[in-house]
């Protein structure tokens, strides 16, 4: 898998931990920038076709056209991206598969064996 190995620490909000890696894809300012508007203008162009639908479209234009500048925000600070990893769930041992993902600490996954929320941080 491409990008940079990191080891990882899971936790599910006590003291358990339990190790794993990531791969991660590091962005730098220019491609900060390219994810940015590429998300700008998908939600400027869902906002430009709700223009279509009546009634509605007097909150839905709004709402997409600010979500647009919330998520290009989002976006430009994030550190990188996520490509994959795994670790293991400290409450119940269940392996945690990492999906593709933005890169902003903490991240977070759902474990598959006992469904709790496990938080996932820089070792």
């Amino acid at each position: 898998m491409d990008g940079q190995k990191i080891e990882i620490l899971a936790n599910v909000s006590d003291e358990r931990q339990s190790p794993g890696f990531a791969y991660i894809e590091f962005f730098n300012p220019a491609q900060k920038t390219q994810v940015a508007i590429k998300k700008l203008a998908i939600f400027w162009g869902i906002a430009l076709l709700c223009v279509l639908i009546p009634v509605f479209h007097f909150v839905l234009v709004p709402l997409f056209f600010f979500l647009g500048f919330y998520f290009a925000r989002r976006g430009y600070k994030a550190e990188g991206q996520v490509l994959g990893g795994e670790t293991t769930c400290p409450h119940c041992h269940t392996q945690v598969i990492i999906k593709k993902q933005e890169l902003n600490w903490p991240i977070t996954e759902i474990c598959q064996g006992c469904a709790r929320v496990v938080r996932i941080e820089k070792a």
